[in-house]
């Protein structure tokens, strides 16, 4: 029970090594689009799924049941070693979480996510005969022990065995199983062998469902998608000759695009700090998207990311431009300082930011309170400051845009 592998030549991964070592971001020339052909693997499940059907509590105890655990945990090997030939990683003893893992199947995998689906379904019907068999009195004392180990829970197997019967095919599968008698059998390694298969299988589960349902942090993807040559010439910079007329009318302007224009409005108006991907695709009651063709789409996210650049470009470009006025205040300095405590408690630390926000712009003054929240120094940017601000004439937009800001 339990097979071995021997160590052949390494397949030649020289691009994905490269990805992984000198990572330039998904939208890098050479990264643009690409995905394994993941075809291959489902047509493997496919045949694993098949030879599950020869686990059958029918057959056990006889070496023909102890052979189709064994052909069953060499197809979930082949699974392991195709992936690997295809991605250059190990779905055994790999983490699905890992940046080898997510920067070589990131982001462009999401419109493979149909067949990805399907391998994971695969997967788990390819243990449904296996867990069927440990519901059954012959092999009962196995599932115990599995139960134990935690790959199987109770829920799955019952509290108690189901008895086999003595009926005509009973009968008639006891004369095979004699005919085929395993002479000695290990329950020890019979354990451990299903429990690898259990664990083997779970594990899979998990990291094909991760290639497309684990969403990359969208600050990254921005990041690496404004650094990206093609990303730049072709979707970025056709919108530069709007920079110079405001910002409602180049959103007016972008929302005339075919593509831009279904998300131009709804990611202009996110909250934000909370996740983008979440905002867009989610309701927050179920786990998965509520359209899975639109979340699960790179032309979509490309769209969006193409907003979300041309806006940020366009801010970046406009605060740069925007010429610094000293704002007289319009309470007692003070006063203003004693009330501000609250917020920056530090005298020294609230004295300079009085002083640095009295030639900001709004936008300037956002970035930063947000410095001094992130490294403690503001401890809270609630309603309440805002308030101060504003009425000290530190703030001059509404609440709604410091909200949103912050």
């Amino acid at each position: 029970m339990g097979k071995q592998r021997k160590e052949v030549e390494e397949p030649q991964c020289d691009y994905n090594d490269y990805v992984v070592q000198n990572f330039r971001g998904y939208f890098f020339s050479t990264r643009w689009n690409r995905t394994p052909d993941w075809n291959i693997i489902l047509k493997q499940v496919e045949k694993t799924r098949h030879a599950s059907q020869m686990i059958d509590i029918h057959l056990y105890p006889s070496t023909l049941f102890l052979t189709a655990l064994d052909m069953l945990e060499t197809n979930l090997y082949v699974i392991d070693d195709l992936f690997y030939y295809m991605t250059c990683q190990r779905l055994i003893g790999g983490d699905y979480m890992s940046k080898p893992v997510l920067y070589t199947l990131g982001f462009w995998n999401m419109d493979c996510y149909k067949v990805l689906e399907q391998i994971t379904k695969g997967l788990h019907q390819a243990t449904k005969p296996l867990i069927e068999s440990l519901k059954y009195e012959p092999i009962w004392d196995v599932a115990l022990k599995i139960v134990e180990k935690g790959t199987l829970s109770e829920r799955r197997v019952g509290s108690a065995p189901i008895p086999m019967r003595p009926y005509t095919e009973e009968q008639a599968y006891a004369y095979v199983c004699e005919r085929h008698e395993a002479a000695q059998i290990d329950k020890d390694a019979l354990v451990n062998q299903i429990d690898n298969i259990l664990r083997l299988v779970h594990h899979y589960q998990m990291f094909f469902f991760s290639i497309y349902g684990h969403h990359i942090d969208f600050s990254e993807l921005l990041e690496w998608f404004r650094k990206s040559e093609r990303a730049q010439k072709e979707f970025i910079e056709p919108w530069r000759k709007d920079f110079g007329d405001t910002r409602d009318s180049l959103i007016a302007k972008m929302g005339k695009d075919p593509k831009l224009g279904p998300w131009v409005n709804r990611y202009d108006h996110l909250s934000k700090g909370m996740s983008v991907h979440r905002q867009l695709f989610y309701n927050g009651r179920t786990p998965e998207p509520i359209n899975k063709e639109e979340c699960y789409n790179t032309d979509n996210w490309i769209s969006i990311l193409t907003v979300a650049a041309v806006l940020q470009e366009y801010d970046e470009q406009h605060a740069q431009s925007e010429p610094p006025t000293t704002k007289p205040l319009k309470i007692d300095e003070e006063v203003l300082l004693t009330r501000l405590s609250v917020f920056i408690p530090d005298e020294v630390i609230a004295k300079k930011f009085v002083e640095a926000v009295k030639d900001m712009n709004d936008r300037q003054t956002i970035a930063l309170v947000k410095h001094y929240k992130q490294y403690g120094q503001c401890v809270d940017t609630s309603k309440a400051l805002w308030e101060l601000l504003h009425e000290a004439g530190l703030y001059t937009a509404k609440y709604s845009n410091w909200s949103a800001q912050i």
